[in-house]
């Protein structure tokens, strides 16, 4: 009995739930996250109105299915009755009357619009199959509907439901409003024809259509119902399209005309077909102001569904028939639709036109897989005919499905996309070319499902497909997926991937069959992914084993990529992780680096100096006693600081010991450099060269600080087989004048201080001795005691760029600069000092650059200028 007035929630009698038998029976806690779902449904951008209308057949939804499940005074029932009245009222004041519309696929209120109202979860879809099924086509609330009409009506829909299958008694359409009218429903009215305009050519078609069929057999026969067969859709579609080119306009036909091919076509067709589209008519009656030609062609578009759905529920129709199904149909109308007339400049009529256009069938096709129900789609999509599904379907649901957030939604679109990849073995050509289009235009959606580490059933399935395809076209689509495959391995980090596809592609013969296969190979590893995986290679983190493993695949793009991040700002802070990379690929890398020692490209000669310095110092000693003649001074400079450097100091022996072998082949500027790391390695195997130049005998070594410099090494080696020869530098006169310079016999003496234990010794050791405080922070080792300054002094650099600038600290090696203008490292300037009224001029090269000046070490000065330094130096020295 239908309730006539709200029921309080504190009279609910909380009985124990009784669920009718039926196999929709699903636990009730998933009523109540559908109830939370729906009053979570954010509101978006749509029109305020189409949101009410949806939140209140959202609510209508659930009653119905509560009705279903439950006794009628069980608590979720009641509760979605309420929620269901409330939500329902509030639309229907919003509105003024809400009515609303069942088509195929959702569910239209024509308040708002013709079209389907949003339905971004298919909730729509399911409430209009479920009202289809129950017979209704229209459904309107007036103003004064109240909750004991509404609890009627979920009621009615249930009988309707179950009495589906029965006879049908004659009753047709008209049994919705009598069980309306026997239960006293006044509120709601179903299946009631609303007053609207209607084209008038429409009309008259209408009318004949009743003339002709309304009083068919097959509408009272007590037998039950029998959906129409294949031949019947035919028949119909045939009168469909034959009904057309009297009703366009364009025709030029006279209304006499007109009426007597409607009537000679009603003639030729059968009774059958003339009521199966009759009844079409009065369940997608024309819409307001519709004019015939859309009208029909929507009208044909719902015979051809209806039939087909039905087909496919059943079982009668297969997947992979669907579409040569829709095509045969198809073909029908355009057949059917041509003019012969005397007006026959058209051939075909609009109907016919639009249903030749493939863009259209292949829409319909879509159409169709979308409107099919969750349940029948979900078992296609699990079996094997899955590759029948056209793409734009198939994506439809996985983004569903992947955009509902839960693992289970997910895990059946990842179980869905593999099957589908799995059908590219299907032996049919056709089929395989559709699955390889569908899988590039499914990537998006495999990237997204998949968000850690694609499966390898998706490479390997698609190589292995690619190895074996025959038809070019299809191929290409294959090579395409794989090369997005690796694009997303590559964009991810996952490098096992990546190298798992680029190997079972090199495996393949090399020959003119697999060709293909090798190019696509090549692509893979494409400008923009190998840069990607010389970038991950130097990240600063663990270096992955794979990445090594795939850029030795080309080692002359690798080293070329890291020349050239070399000449970038932050080159210099990269050279640890990419000597990490090169020691790990090993010799097919760091042989060719060695090559590139001996090439007449600076820059390569320069990456190749700095990136066997800090990989393999070894090499690079080999190299340097070969090509140490043809380089010009600055790259000796580079490649002997970059020995010198202290992260270098396991091989500081051998690198002494080559610099002593090919010392007189050096710049000289480079020389005093090379000459002081004999010194500080001790190498005495070098003491009898260092005596030879200190003495001034070396056939092309004289110059003065040079001669210096030799002086102090053998100082630091404490050569006590040098001491005479010091003595006989610093004492030797020649008449009343010293033979040597002043700096050199001051160099002399120090050095013998530091032999013999004299008194000075302290200075001395203070002035060049090899300080403690020398880091691995620095380029080169400190070989000298850096003094502060406490009034800093006025420079001048010379040249490009020149400018003024200070010096705060200085050493006899060299010295601290701060100017405004910023120097690089390498750079060779010259410096003018002004200490006092004394000027001291150097030669000097940038090592390193601060946050406020650059560190300069001097490799050249004149023999009076050295000795004004080391008076600067000792006044400052604090003992």
């Amino acid at each position: 009995m239908a309730l006539t007035a709200r029921l309080p929630k504190q009279e609910v009698k909380h009985d124990a739930p009784s669920p009718q038998a039926s196999p929709d029976v699903t636990p009730r806690t998933s009523l109540r996250q559908l109830a939370n779902a729906v009053a979570r449904v954010p509101l978006g951008t749509m029109d305020h109105r189409a949101v009410e209308v949806q939140r209140a057949l959202r609510h209508l939804h659930l009653l119905l299915r509560s009705e279903r499940l439950y006794q009628k005074d069980h608590p979720l029932r009641l509760d979605s009755l309420d929620s269901a009245y409330d939500s329902l009222r509030d639309a229907n004041e919003m509105m003024g009357g809400l009515e609303i519309r069942v088509e195929r696929g959702g569910l239209v209120a024509p308040r708002i619009g013709d079209a389907h109202l949003p339905d971004a979860r298919g909730e729509m879809q399911a409430l209009a199959m479920d009202l289809q099924r129950a017979g209704i086509q229209a459904l309107a609330f007036s103003k004064k509907f109240h909750v004991g009409e509404l609890d009627t009506l979920a009621r009615l829909v249930k009988e309707s439901l179950l009495r589906s299958e029965e006879p049908a008694n004659g009753g047709g359409n008209a049994w919705w409003p009598a069980r309306l009218l026997e239960n006293r429903v006044e509120g709601i009215s179903i299946n009631t024809q609303t007053e609207r305009r209607v084209d008038t050519v429409l009309a008259s078609l209408i009318g004949a259509l009743v003339a002709y069929g309304g009083h068919s057999p097959r509408e009272t026969a007590d037998s039950p119902i029998q959906a129409p067969n294949f031949d019947d859709l035919v028949a119909s579609l045939r009168l469909l399209a034959r009904l057309t080119p009297p009703l366009e306009t364009a025709r030029g036909l006279s209304p006499e005309e007109a009426a007597r091919a409607i009537h000679g076509a009603m003639e030729e067709a059968s009774r059958d077909s003339v009521t199966m589209l009759l009844s079409s008519v009065s369940q997608y009656g024309p819409r307001e102001g519709e004019r015939p030609q859309p009208y029909l062609l929507r009208l044909s578009e719902h015979l051809i569904f209806e039939f087909l759905t039905a087909e496919f529920s059943s079982g009668s129709l297969t997947a992979s028939s669907v579409r040569p199904t829709f095509q045969r149909l198809s073909d029908v109308i355009v057949e059917s639709g041509g003019y012969a007339g005397p007006h026959s400049s058209q051939h075909l009529s609009s109907l016919a036109v639009a249903w030749a256009t493939e863009t259209h069938r292949e829409q319909l096709i879509d159409r169709f897989w979308l409107e099919l129900s969750p349940r029948e789609k979900s078992a296609v999509l699990r079996g094997s005919d899955v590759w029948c599904v056209p793409v734009a379907a198939l994506r439809h649901t996985l983004g569903q499905l992947a955009d509902a957030g839960a693992d289970a939604p997910r895990r059946e679109a990842r179980n869905i996309v593999l099957n589908y990849a799995r059908r590219i073995e299907q032996a049919d050509a056709s089929a395989r070319r559709s699955v390889a289009a569908g899988l590039n235009e499914l990537s998006p959606i495999i990237e997204s499902l998949w968000p850690n580490q694609l499966p390898e059933d998706l490479s390997r399935g698609g190589m292995k497909a690619l190895d074996s395809e025959k038809a070019p076209e299809t191929a290409a689509l294959l090579a395409a997926f794989v090369e997005a495959l690796g694009r997303i391995a590559v964009t991810r980090g996952d490098y096992a991937g990546f190298e798992t596809i680029l190997t079972g592609l090199e495996r393949v013969p090399q020959d003119k069959e697999h060709d293909h296969m090798t190019a696509l190979a090549n692509r893979l590893v494409a400008q923009d992914r190998w840069l990607l995986l010389v970038d991950a290679a130097l990240a600063n983190r663990a270096l992955d084993p794979v990445l090594p493993r795939l850029l030795q695949r080309d080692p002359e793009r690798l080293l070329d990529r890291l020349t050239l991040l070399l000449t970038e700002p932050r080159g210099a802070e990269m050279v640890p992780a990419m000597a990490r990379l090169l020691r790990t690929i090993g010799v097919p890398v760091l042989n060719l680096l060695e090559t590139r020692l001996y090439e007449a490209r600076r820059q390569r000669v320069t990456a190749a100096i700095k990136l066997l310095a800090a990989a393999d110092p070894e090499r690079l000693l080999r190299g340097l006693a070969r090509a140490m003649a043809s380089w010009e001074w600055n790259l000796q400079d580079l490649a002997v600081s970059e020995l010198m450097r202290p992260n270098n100091s396991a091989s500081a022996l051998s690198t002494a010991f080559v610099f002593s072998a090919i010392l007189a082949d050096a710049h000289p500027m480079v020389v005093p450099m090379m000459i002081d790391q004999l010194g500080l390695a001790q190498e005495t195997t070098a003491v009898p060269q260092l005596m030879e130049i200190a003495a001034g005998e070396h056939e092309t070594l004289r110059d003065q600080f040079v001669r210096i410099k030799a002086i102090e090494a053998l100082g630091r080696m404490r050569a006590t087989e040098a001491a005479e020869l010091l003595r006989r530098l610093a004492e030797s006169r020649e008449g009343l004048a010293y033979a040597e310079p002043a700096g050199l016999r001051a160099a002399a003496e120090d050095a013998l201080a530091l032999m013999e234990n004299r008194p000075s010794f302290k200075q001395a050791a203070a002035a060049f001795g090899a300080p403690a405080q020398s880091s691995s922070g620095y380029v080169i080792p400190r070989r000298y005691t850096r003094v502060p300054l406490d009034s800093p002094l006025r420079a001048q650099i010379e040249g490009a760029p020149a400018g003024l600038t200070r010096v705060r600290t200085i050493s006899l090696g060299g010295a601290y600069l701060e100017s405004p203008r910023r120097l690089s490292v390498g750079d060779s300037i010259k410096l003018e000092v002004r200490a006092g009224l004394r000027k001291i001029n150097f030669t000097a090269v940038v090592r390193n650059i601060g946050p406020d000046g650059s560190g300069v070490e001097f490799v050249h000065m004149r023999d009076e200028d050295r000795e004004k330094l080391r008076k600067l130096v000792q006044r400052h020295l604090h003992l």
